[in-house]
């Protein structure tokens, strides 16, 4: 026999010369080759698991490390394409690292190197744009070497629509789509479409939100097609170590552009929850106002004594009414004055209504209900006590 002998692939049926690392059509490893027996006695040395390649019966099997690949059924494939992982982490990261500490540098010079000052909302927006950015290029570039494409022309226009419909598709001339107007744009959709489901997640969502899905897929244990693609001595898939650190590191320069954030806003952030707590109070009062005239003029209250002036006094106002939140904040105390104007019969009797509220905090002293507005919310701690000279009334509970 001679030493350079072929034999059919049993993945595909290509004929593939001994010689051969891998078969041309599919990308089977040849077991026979002695790079890949090397590759076996590795992984068999390390103790690891996988998928076996290869029928046994035709072809020596060889065992490769696909552990907690998702996606169903799993294939393995020698990754000819798709460039150096570890080179592309390398890159990546020095010049992620770079960028970041370039623009403390850049904001640290422009605040004349006061730290204070170099905290501000414009930093924020930055530190928490270039991680997004970050981590969704870098989840490209792993996507790309999934699908067997070298990382680098991830990075390149139109290049990168070229080989994404190559990889799903694999027809030459339709990959030339990308290049047509209008039309290449119904074209991308349709390979976010089937990008999705290439590495079954939701189709939809990929098309809809890929910002989103694309770094599921990177960095994600999806595999493409079914096949996960093996470059020196581990697949893409399984190696975590390099993907976890660098997505950990953007998320922690994310999480310190929101702190800044919140740091460089927080004049601004109180004042948004003071107007809050106003709109609470005047929404509390409206509350009041209506269930206290419903009452008053449909007679259903007591006093201790009669008089043209009531005080209802509330200690309280979840005693008396349901207002929603309310548990989640200090008590309200209030007291609505009533002037009562007879007309004779007590029928036709008109009511002038005074409000006056606080939590402790911020709220108003007595005003006419028809002149309340948000804009009477002031610092305010305590009630007049007026209400209690007056006549003091309360609510008939059974009616």
């Amino acid at each position: 026999m001679s030493e350079d002998y072929t034999f059919s692939c049993p993945r595909c049926g290509n004929e593939v010369k001994s010689s051969s690392r891998y078969c041309m059509k599919c990308g089977y490893l040849n077991p026979s080759h002695p790079e890949n027996k090397e590759l076996q006695s590795y992984m068999n040395k390390n103790g690891m698991e996988g998928y076996n390649v290869g029928d046994g019966v035709s072809a020596p099997s060889i065992q490769v490390n696909v552990n907690e690949v998702r996606g169903g059924a799993v294939n393995t494939s020698f990754g000819n394409h798709m460039g150096n992982f570890t080179i592309c982490f390398i890159i990546n990261f020095i010049l992620w690292i770079l960028l970041v500490i370039g623009v403390f540098f850049g904001y640290y010079t422009l605040a004349g190197g006061n730290i204070s000052m170099m905290l501000s909302s414009e930093l924020s927006y930055t530190l928490v744009g270039i991680s997004l950015f970050s981590i969704f290029q870098y989840s490209v570039q792993l996507t790309y070497m999934k699908m067997n494409k070298h990382w680098i022309t991830a990075l390149i226009p139109l290049v990168n629509l070229y080989m994404l419909s190559d990889a799903i598709y694999g027809k030459k001339l339709l990959n030339l789509l990308v290049f047509v107007p209008v039309v290449g744009q119904i074209y991308l959709l349709v390979l976010l479409y089937k990008l999705g489901e290439s590495f079954k997640v939701s189709k939809i969502l990929t098309v809809l939100f890929p910002f989103i899905m694309i770094p599921l897929m990177g960095f994600g244990s999806n595999a493409f097609k079914g096949i996960c693609y093996v470059n020196g001595k581990d697949s893409l898939e399984k190696d975590y170590t390099k993907k976890k650190f660098y997505l950990v590191t953007c998320i922690v320069v994310f999480v310190f552009g929101l702190v800044t954030f919140i740091y460089a806003n927080t004049v601004n952030i109180n004042k948004g929850i003071d107007r809050l707590s106003s709109y609470y109070l005047y929404f509390a009062s409206q509350r009041v106002i209506r269930r206290t005239k419903l009452k008053v003029e449909n007679h259903v209250y007591d006093c201790d004594t009669r008089g043209n002036v009531l005080y209802f006094h509330f200690k309280s106002l979840s005693d008396y009414f349901d207002i929603p939140f309310y548990v989640y904040r200090d008590p309200i105390e209030a007291y609505v004055k009533v002037v009562i104007t007879e007309e004779g019969s007590g029928l036709l009797d008109s009511y002038d209504y005074y409000i006056s509220m606080t939590d402790g905090k911020y709220g108003y002293s007595e005003v006419n209900v028809n002149d309340l507005k948000i804009e009477n919310i002031t610092e305010y701690t305590e009630l007049d006590s007026a209400y209690k000279k007056g006549h003091q009334c309360y609510f008939n509970r059974s009616a």
